[in-house]
């Protein structure tokens, strides 16, 4: 597996910390504004890991990534303000700038701090409130 980092193509940036991406394949769309990464695609910003058959980075006009999805058998492991979360889901979607995620498609979001677990087709997960949406 090729490892692909990208920040000086574009700089991909959550909460001022470095994301690094790998996969198989690499394809940007510079009019467009994105990325996606296929095959394999593994997205790690600090502690936190997304593993999916692919991810795509959407970018506004300032190269800064406004929203990212993680497609196919996604696996993930989060903590965000001292809540663990970890599970698995067909797609999510997440915005940096409103702290959102959006997961879809056979979701299984477990709260390891607070020994919770949604199951669900569609769920959003509020990390400024802390609010899941079922």
């Amino acid at each position: 597996m090729r490892r692909l980092v990208l920040i000086t193509l574009f700089p991909i940036m959550l909460f001022s910390e470095k994301v690094d991406i790998k996969a198989d394949h690499f394809f940007a769309d510079d009019i467009q504004k994105m990325v996606k990464f296929k095959g394999n695609a593994i997205i790690e910003q600090g502690s936190n890991i997304f593993k999916a058959s692919e991810i795509i980075v959407y970018f506004n006009k300032k190269r800064k990534a406004k929203k990212y999805e993680a497609l196919g058998n996604v696996r993930f492991d989060i903590t965000e303000n001292g809540v663990h979360y970890r599970g698995r889901a067909q797609k999510i979607v997440y915005s940096p700038n409103s702290s959102k995620y959006l997961f879809y498609g056979d979701v299984v979001l477990e709260d390891l701090t607070n020994s919770r677990k949604i199951e669900a087709n569609r769920v959003s997960l509020d990390l400024k409130t802390g609010l899941a949406d079922i």
